[in-house]
């Protein structure tokens, strides 16, 4: 439970598509009944490889809290990879939550599906039997698929017990897509071949492209030639003529559902499996709907109104990513949403390292074990941000609240839609969508998932190559450039705060030659790296770490107190650090550094003053402790 509310996720990809908004909303309806939230962890992709893009989209999966869920609906037949089924079901029974796979069984889980075959066999026994018809035509799916195969089976079974010779000849694999189907259909339409008075296909992709086609012969639907299709698409919706065909019971499937995880909840046994059947629809394409004079217009309005809206978002969106691609800067990726209808109920929360160039998982090649950091930072908040003080949007949060005043922003009664934010296949974080159930409310998801992941995406990567321009690539250090870029912004920042007490470190490493010539330079490049790193443990005032080049390095910041005894306390972290690393690096050298301190009161136009003064004292040190070299151990 969250929130003193039953959670239910619901794992599917795009939930913005028909046959998943259908199953978001048949769900929501029954469960909010029984006192449920969905949890929705989409993707906006359908996994069906393993491309960068596929890895980054599921990262969504790992985001569920298995702590507070009650129970998962997993579409396993609609999300492709199926590794990631398999996963989130070993999750949950490792949890000891209950799962509904839908379509597709998965090992731990209970069993949803549709009996395809009593509904298609009622589909064929209408054409041939209730039509009267014996020169029927049959548009199978791949050759060799279970579902395929199965309503072929069903259509030879029918034949046989009408008496009906089966006719090869009158059979063809159409591959449940287009271009297949219209191979098949040059063949039944030969000069020559007799006309057939039915096409049954095997899905209504197919048997819309078969209408096409008798189209383009001059033959129409059913006058001609009687169509059905099988599994009621989206498109099946505008096409003219309305198919015969058969559709999913979705609400019965999600009533269902429902009521297993409340019977698993009172006690009762869970059920291995369950079927629930298809809806058979006569219409049209076989003659038992007569077309109405006005459905076509009535389409024709409905397609031009979501077109011309779709279009508009297009437009919105191009103009958006135009501008999104120049930002450098979080907080004007925020200015460039502002007042944008589409952003009003979204939540963006990123990692506490999303922007760091330098975060793990940076590597587009390398899978991410843990996507999500437990602190996250929340950055926009839809319709509730503050466009005129975007730094009083970040607030940092536990993963575990989802987001920050979770029961303030979300109303529970609807959906909670998870979209991974990532780079290609670098993780960002989640956007977090609380919409009214609506399809052209929905369509907008991808659109969403995308500018965020875009534009944070620019901004770590104009990040990364800003932090190549002033950093050091072998120790992380800023480069010269850098550190002159940062000091003076350091220096100025400090005047106005009324921090008085400049600091400026110079060290050398001390024998890099006699590592070098003994040794190796890769050796001499690990010494190097060495003083850098106990440069960087003895920084602890937020001073500014620099390699000038070869072995010379400077360290510059501004204090409000303790200059007296920063010397003193500077060399003692670094002296320490490098003691230690000598006594266990077990190298046959050992790595020393001579180190100048210089500290006055702040001044911008002496930094360069002060780095000279500091190398004049570290050069004394070098004499003073008689140019320590790194000599072999005995």
């Amino acid at each position: 439970m969250f929130n003193g509310r039953k959670i239910i996720a619901v794992c599917l990809p795009k939930s913005y598509e028909r046959i998943s908004f259908r199953y978001i909303s048949a769900l929501n309806e029954y469960a909010v009944g029984k006192g449920y939230t969905l949890f929705v962890y989409q993707t906006c992709t359908a996994l069906y490889g393993n491309s960068i893009n596929d890895r980054g989209e599921n990262y969504i999966f790992d985001l569920i809290d298995y702590d507070i869920v009650d129970g998962i609906i997993l579409f396993s037949e609609l999300l492709k990879d199926k590794f990631i089924a398999d996963r989130i079901a070993h999750e949950a029974n490792r949890h000891g939550v209950p799962v509904v796979a839908v379509e597709r069984p998965v090992k731990g889980c209970i069993s949803a599906r549709y009996d395809y075959g009593d509904c298609f066999e009622k589909i064929v026994r209408h054409i041939i039997v209730d039509h009267h018809l014996t020169k029927v035509n049959f548009i199978a799916g791949i050759k060799g698929n279970s579902f395929s195969e199965e309503r072929l089976d069903i259509y030879k079974k029918v034949l046989a017990e009408q008496g009906i010779p089966y006719d090869p000849e009158r059979v063809g694999y159409g591959d449940f897509w287009d271009y297949p189907t219209r191979e098949v259909m040059k063949e039944f339409l030969k000069d020559g071949r007799e006309l057939p008075e039915a096409i049954i296909c095997s899905n209504d992709v197919m048997a819309i492209t078969a209408c096409a086609m008798l189209a383009e012969k001059g033959y129409t639907v059913p006058d001609d030639v009687i169509i059905s299709g099988f599994d009621g698409i989206e498109d099946e919706e505008y096409h003219n003529p309305r198919l015969t065909t058969c559709r999913s019971g979705c609400n019965e499937m999600c009533r269902r559902i429902i009521d297993i995880f409340e019977d698993i909840r009172s006690g009762k046994d869970s059920p291995e499996e369950m079927t629930v059947n298809f809806e058979m629809v006569r219409s049209q394409s076989c003659g038992c709907a007569k077309k109405k004079p006005n459905d076509s217009m009535v389409m024709i309005r409905e397609m031009h109104d979501r077109l011309d809206g779709y279009q508009q978002r297009i437009s919105d969106m191009n103009d958006l990513m135009s501008y999104i691609s120049t930002v450098r800067k979080p907080e004007l990726i925020y200015k460039g949403l502002d007042g944008k209808e589409m952003f009003n109920d979204v939540f963006c929360c990123l990692n506490i390292d999303a922007l760091d160039s330098d975060m793990p998982g940076g590597d587009i090649y390398q899978e991410t074990e843990k996507p999500f950091t437990d602190e996250m930072i929340m950055v926009y908040r839809g319709r509730f941000h503050n466009a005129f003080d975007p730094s009083s949007e970040t607030v940092k949060f536990n993963k575990k609240e989802i987001v920050p005043e979770f029961e303030k922003y979300i109303d529970m009664d609807k959906p909670v839609i998870f979209s991974s934010l990532h780079y290609l296949n670098i993780p960002l974080g989640y956007i977090c969508m609380n919409m009214d159930i609506n399809i052209v409310v929905y369509e907008r998801i991808q659109q969403v998932s995308e500018t965020f992941g875009n534009g944070f995406g620019n901004v770590r990567m104009y990040n990364a190559m800003e932090r190549l321009y002033i950093q050091d690539p072998m120790t992380g250090l800023y480069n010269r450039r850098g550190f002159y870029q940062l000091i003076i912004s350091e220096f100025e920042k400090a005047a106005d705060e009324g921090k008085n007490v400049a600091v400026v470190v110079s060290a050398d490493l001390d024998g890099l030659k006699y590592i070098n010539d003994n040794f190796g330079h890769a050796e001499g490049d690990n010494a190097i790296k060495t003083v850098a790193a106990a440069l960087a443990h003895a920084a602890v005032d937020g001073e500014i770490c620099a390699r000038f080049g070869g072995d010379e390095f400077v360290v510059a910041g501004v204090l409000s107190s303790g200059g007296e005894t920063y010397p003193e306390k500077f060399k003692k972290r670094f002296n320490d650090y490098i003691d230690e690393y000598n006594s266990s690096s077990g190298k046959p050298y050992k790595v020393a550094a001579s180190i100048g301190i210089t500290c006055r009161l702040y001044d911008t136009s002496a930094v360069d003053e002060m780095i000279k003064i500091s190398d004049d004292l570290m050069y004394a040190d070098k004499a003073g402790r008689k140019k320590v070299r790194s000599k072999p151990r005995n």
